[in-house]
């Protein structure tokens, strides 16, 4: 009604589009009007999909997914979906408008002061989006099936604060949920800069903690008025974030309550099973916080303290939200809070994952300086020189044990000189992870021979123990050194050349082989490590380097499962001086996933057959079934094993159930030995 005076380029669908509010990734925002009858018009916040985007299949797809989302959560923490159309080809949806601010903007403007949210207001605005959060997480479809829906994007740009104190949570464009087709890419990320939790920086699978993780960053941001996760560079902030490095709350956050940090610390454990599991979890804390610190949650305080920061835009022109110009403007800087600019003292909310297509096997750049490419000849014991040797070939020998540090090295035409002293060649050499020739007999914890039979039980014993030092595998010129801290593995090191990073990469399909040299040529002129090289000339994003370091040494510690002969040697308390990996998981999990990985079914069957008419006991119960990766099958099978008069028994009684195979009964078992909580005769008892 009413838009035949209205020019084309303004219209969309039924809807006068006015002043555009902002744009991001994959689409913009627009003040938009409908008018009806005898004068009556609302406004909307039209959405329509970015023009080079709208032929892509991919991202209307996206769009569409949104809209469907939406339009299912009717909530009043959720900003409603009320209209899904198509106009001359181009998708749009009109969305309630939110006449007020981002939280984006309001903590800019918080900063600007040098102030502080009140704990009151950063109380309220968390506990009214857990709410919407809660409904999201917790819907349903119309069969009563879980739609499992993870925000991934809880960012203050996504935040919503009405002039009445309402709070409301929008842009559920990059949403996981079982009610869409998986959208993104291997190696891509979607989340926005400084509002990410560590199995998202990474890439692992989501699921409603990652969303409560994200909003923990944005109530302390709030609080302390300062980037929660700041860097220098993206690298240095996702590390931070995977790391859930909280020295800016120590540093600034002394003078909160102590309730209120125990509370942050919860839902900002990097640990996801250490964090409020729901958000009725964490919204009951913070109700609980509320009262016990005397301060009411409630919209109307909320809204009259966002009227004396006079920050609120003023109240728009009723017919069309202020804007009045007969086309729409031109792209420039967003207003209103759906995607604001950043701006000091609040981490930039920047959007990863899109709108660039993945590619596998980005185009190799140009290296940006000239790399001198020298010989290099080696001096063995007797006075023997062997060489000539490209630095890279030089870099794996000493990466892999082969050359140790003792060695004497020359460049073309200088001089033979220990190696330490060769510039390129120091930062590799000195590093102690990488003395593999090195025995430190005396300093040994204990040291064991390990077979097919006795290494499950040592790995299991190293991480039920929480061992904190380095493991020592030695098969004569074969070795890997783990240090464990806690139990977890935080960094291997290997003479495995296959397992060598920039080899890794490539098995892992991350670079291709022509990639590797020139970075690693320019890291070693500019004593940088090839990671952090390959990041600086563009070769990898550093999400994808940060997921790379984690199952790199994920894979070095799960091939030593595969292990048949040599020593094991545990030196406690030494640490590495590398820069640490945090491996996601619990120690228990991972050398549990390395047994897994390391044993197959025939192979368990073979270990077990001489112990058929042995009967089966329980030996500790202060290890958690729960923790050993088992199946229900697998699981069952360990439940009913003590007691068995004989594992032959067991394996007849457990064959009863058609859903139990052979294979996870006996898998159930052997992992119980492993584990300590079974003894059989004949059997090794684990350490411990």
């Amino acid at each position: 009604m009413a838009l035949s005076g209205v020019p084309p380029a303004n219209r969309l669908g039924p809807y006068e589009l006015g002043e555009r509010l902002g744009n991001g990734g994959m689409a913009e925002v627009y003040v938009g009007r409908r008018a009806g009858p005898h004068g009556f018009q609302k406004r909307f916040a039209i959405k329509r999909i970015l023009p080079q985007l709208a032929v892509d299949s991919r991202f209307v797809e996206m769009f569409c997914d949104e809209a469907r989302i939406c339009a299912a959560l009717t909530h009043p923490n959720i900003v409603q979906v009320v209209d899904f159309g198509e106009h001359d080809g181009e998708l749009f949806m009109a969305m309630e408008f939110v006449d007020g601010v981002s939280l984006a903007r309001l903590l800019r403007a918080v900063a600007a002061r040098s102030n502080r949210f009140p704990l009151g207001a950063a109380l309220a605005i968390t506990s009214e989006v857990l709410r919407g959060l809660r409904f999201a997480h917790e819907a349903r479809d119309e069969r009563g099936r879980p739609l499992n829906i993870v925000h991934r994007d809880v960012s203050p740009g996504n935040i919503l604060i009405g002039r009445g104190g309402e709070v409301k949570l929008t842009d559920f464009g990059i949403v996981l949920s079982a009610f869409v087709d998986r959208r993104t890419y291997p190696g891509e990320l979607k989340g926005k800069m400084g509002y990410m939790s560590p199995e998202q920086v990474i890439g692992e699978e989501l699921d409603a903690r990652s969303d409560l993780f994200t909003l923990g960053i944005v109530l302390a941001e709030m609080l302390l008025a300062r980037p929660l996760f700041p860097g220098k560079n993206e690298l240095d902030m996702l590390t931070r974030m995977y790391e859930a490095d909280l020295r800016v709350l120590d540093r600034y956050g002394g003078d909160l309550p102590p309730p209120l940090t125990a509370v942050l610390r919860t839902v900002l454990a990097r640990d996801r099973d250490r964090r409020f599991q729901t958000a009725r979890d964490f919204g009951d804390a913070l109700r609980g916080l509320a009262s016990e610190l005397g301060l009411a949650l409630h919209e109307a305080q909320l809204g009259a303290w966002l009227g004396e920061l006079d920050i609120l835009p003023p109240v728009a022109d009723p017919r069309l939200g202020g804007a009045q110009s007969a086309s729409p403007p031109p792209r420039g800087v967003p207003r209103g809070g759906v995607a604001p600019p950043p701006a000091p003292g609040v981490a930039e909310a920047r959007p990863l994952g899109h709108p660039e297509p993945f590619r596998r096997h980005p185009t190799p750049p140009r290296v940006p300086v000239a790399v001198r490419r020298s010989e290099y000849y080696l001096q063995g014991a007797g006075g023997a020189v062997s060489g000539p040797m490209s630095l890279p070939d030089l870099l794996l020998e000493i990466a892999t044990g082969t050359v140790g540090s003792s060695a004497l090295v020359a460049e073309s035409g200088t001089s033979f000189l220990p190696i330490g002293r060769v510039p390129a060649l120091a930062a590799l050499a000195e590093r102690p992870a990488f003395r593999f020739g090195e025995r430190r007999e005396g300093a040994a914890t204990w040291r064991r021979r390990l077979d097919r039979r006795t290494l499950p039980g040592i790995l299991l014993a190293s991480a039920r123990t929480a061992a904190t030092g380095l493991l020592v595998a030695h098969d004569g010129s074969r070795q890997k050194r783990v240090y464990l801290e806690g139990g977890v593995p935080h960094f291997v090191a290997s003479t495995d050349r296959s397992e060598v990073f920039g080899a890794w990469l490539v098995r892992a399909g991350l670079l291709e082989a022509g990639q590797i040299e020139p970075a690693l040529l320019l890291a070693a002129d500019r004593g940088q490590r090839l990671g952090e090289m390959l990041v600086a000339i563009g070769q990898l994003r550093p999400t994808a380097l940060l997921r790379a370091l984690v199952e790199q040494v994920e894979s070095r510690y799960f091939e030593l499962a595969t292990w048949g002969t040599g020593e094991l040697v545990f030196s406690r308390g030494e640490q590495s001086v590398e820069d640490r990996v945090n491996v996601i998981g619990s120690a228990i999990g991972l050398a549990a996933a390395a047994i897994h990985r390391g044993y197959v079914d025939a192979e368990i069957a073979l270990l077990l057959a001489p112990l058929q008419a042995e009967p089966i006991a329980r030996l500790r119960t202060d290890v958690d079934p729960g923790a050993l990766g088992l199946s229900a099958a697998q699981r069952r099978a360990l439940e009913l094993a003590p007691g068995a008069p004989s594992l032959r028994r067991l394996l007849a009684e457990l064959a009863r159930d058609a859903a139990v195979r052979p294979e996870d009964s006996l898998r159930g078992v052997f992992m119980g030995l492993a584990a300590g909580l079974l003894i059989m005769p004949g059997w090794p008892m684990s350490p411990p």
